[in-house]
């Protein structure tokens, strides 16, 4: 663990972050959403951005006041409970190496397939995953840099796509603009999915440069780029045409590419927008995937051959083969890709939970820690953070089990979660049997 480099500086992070909050949630939702709010949809995106930007500014005071690898287990584990922190993430590899990464990989690849439809979805996904997982095992700085072309990519065939659609605005399109407005709170509460991701930036930590200041800068430098674009799309999807229309499409986005862009123009957007939505997000998935694993082997909870370093490449190659394994078994799998969703979903925001029990303890376990960072939540805009977080963290748990509809699915989940436990409890009992107490391991100042 200690081989890791600190050799992201505040571009590469802000990539990194632009390109885990940018995925597929915007083409999906957009058009689910435009259904039910009708014209207000730029208002409901704008809208949406307030309440993910709040819950994430403790997550920006973590680390920026005790920068560390792997934040999402190692914060909770120190300030709330290591075992709750565990289990934690033991979900989270769930929802990301069975869930995300499949989930994104074979959507990436059903987009592909809008111009070759001869190619087989499992194995363009394959190769997909295949292809993240050497650039990461080459390196984080490479990792870093082929996000951050992708994102430059994306975020030039979303613009592309909004400013042709703009170009045709038409006011008289806006007509009636709240004649939907009594779904405009369940619109904005959809909304926030898209803006969900970034979070995943206090994983790397230990690999920043700077990160005291880096970290909180790149959280406000990330949601007001993602906003502005999600804005600019927006107003294109309800200003160029009549709402109705678009809505009524199963693919409103792709659509109004081809109504508003040549064949040249609409490949450049499905390639460099939609699949580009979600290559970026995947291949955040293994830049950060692996951090919090690390800590968990450090602190003795899982084999310590799992996390060694390549002493070339400065990466935990085993770890990332392991994802890339579980990734693949993933895709044929032949599991839904409303499951994978629904299983990606739940992990992603579970993990939340704990992280904002920890900033909450922060101030009062490490004060001068607290004092001293660059970036803070001061009196009640703490608590005010941390509530909102809460309020989001619920309503979406039950937005999901709700969607995962049968007993079954449900059930295979809650067995997963108690399969975490378990293994917490055993594998805490076989190192007391070694004499090797994981409260001590724990309560270490081993931050960095």
């Amino acid at each position: 663990m200690n081989a890791l480099k600190r050799v992201l500086g505040l571009p590469a992070v802000t990539f990194i972050a632009v390109g885990f909050t940018i995925g597929g949630g915007v083409f999906v939702f957009t058009g689910i959403v435009l259904k039910m709010v009708g014209p207000a949809l730029p208002l409901a995106y704008a809208l949406a951005v307030i309440p993910v930007f709040l819950s994430m500014l403790p997550l920006a005071m973590l680390g920026s006041a005790i920068p560390s690898v792997g934040g999402n287990y190692k914060y909770p584990s120190r300030m709330v409970s290591p075992g709750i922190a565990f289990v934690g993430i033991w979900i989270y590899v769930l929802a990301t190496f069975f869930g995300q990464i499949p989930l994104y990989s074979i959507s990436c690849a059903r987009y592909i397939s809008t111009f070759y439809p001869e190619l087989s979805l499992k194995v363009c996904a394959i190769v997909l995953v295949t292809l993240f997982y050497i650039v990461n095992v080459v390196g984080i700085k490479p990792a870093a840099t082929l996000q951050a072309v992708m994102v430059i990519l994306l975020l030039s065939a979303l613009l592309f796509f909004s400013f042709n659609g703009i170009a045709r605005f038409d006011a008289a399109n806006l007509t009636n603009f709240f004649e939907k407005g009594n779904n405009l709170i369940v619109g904005v509460a959809l909304l926030t999915f898209t803006y969900l991701g970034s979070n995943g930036i206090i994983e790397l930590g230990g690999e920043i440069k700077n990160p005291g200041t880096t970290i909180p800068r790149a959280y406000f430098i990330t949601f007001p780029i993602v906003t502005a674009v999600y804005l600019c799309v927006a107003v294109a999807t309800v200003g160029g045409m009549s709402w109705q229309k678009t809505a009524a499409e199963a693919e409103p986005l792709i659509f109004l590419s081809r109504t508003y862009l040549s064949n040249t123009g609409v490949m450049f957007f499905i390639l460099g927008g939609a699949v580009l939505a979600l290559t970026t997000t995947l291949n955040a998935l293994f830049i950060v995937g692996t951090k919090s694993l690390l800590i968990i082997i450090d602190d003795r909870l899982l084999p310590s051959w799992l996390g060694s370093i390549h002493t070339r490449f400065g990466t935990p190659y085993i770890l990332l083969t392991v994802i890339w394994l579980l990734s693949i078994v993933g895709i044929v799998s032949d599991l839904s890709i409303e499951t994978f969703a629904s299983y990606s979903a739940l992990g992603g925001i579970i993990i939340f939970l704990p992280i904002l029990i920890a900033a909450l303890r922060f101030p009062g376990l490490y004060p001068d820690k607290y004092r001293q960072a660059a970036f803070t939540l001061k009196g009640a805009w703490l608590y005010i953070c941390v509530g909102v977080g809460f309020v989001l963290i619920l309503f979406f748990c039950l937005v999901i089990l709700v969607d995962l509809k049968t007993m079954y699915k449900i059930g295979l989940f809650v067995v997963f979660v108690l399969s975490g436990v378990v293994y917490y409890v055993l594998r805490k009992r076989h190192l007391a049997s070694q004499g090797i107490h994981l409260e001590e391991i724990t309560q270490k100042e081993d931050w960095g």
